[in-house]
């Protein structure tokens, strides 16, 4: 391996869809970008290795049995917000859209059908704004004020 390809920092995806069509034809146009990808057909199974894994991109489809896609990414957000989260989604339902841009844990939303050059660049826009989010705000290592010396 050359020294700039084992340089390149990879990321970890997971990608959420109840079809398991759609994550093949995901996981074959990201094969080639440095990325580590995690497949779930649901969103117990998405909080499973969310658990498992630390994910710094989720892109879900919007509509799956049981828990949708908006439940799942609040419910990431919550657990770490520093995860970005992209919704998916086939159907034009833009109140559900606008409530998850809104409430602030979804970065964007692409639709069904997608077109491939656009969603691989809106995953590197979105894992860029997370890079450049954790050089401004690094993790908190600073000591308390202690006011009384």
């Amino acid at each position: 391996m050359d020294r700039l390809s084992s340089s390149v920092k990879r990321h970890t995806v997971m990608l959420v869809d109840d079809e398991e069509s759609i994550l093949n034809s995901l996981r074959r146009l990201l094969r080639a970008k440095p990325y580590d990808l995690l497949l779930a057909t649901s969103g117990a199974q998405a909080l499973s290795l969310f658990e498992q894994h630390p994910v710094d991109l989720i892109v879900c489809d919007a509509r799956m049995p049981f828990m949708d896609g908006p439940t799942l990414l609040r419910e990431v957000h919550r657990r770490d917000p520093q995860c970005v989260n992209i919704l998916l989604t086939g159907y034009a339902d833009m109140s559900m859209i606008t409530q998850a841009l809104n409430d602030g844990y979804v970065f964007r939303y692409i639709s069904k059908p997608w077109n491939d050059e656009e969603l691989k660049l809106t995953l590197d826009q979105a894992l860029e704004m997370k890079r450049a989010s954790g050089e401004r705000n690094p993790p908190n290592t600073a000591q308390p004020y202690n006011s009384t010396k």
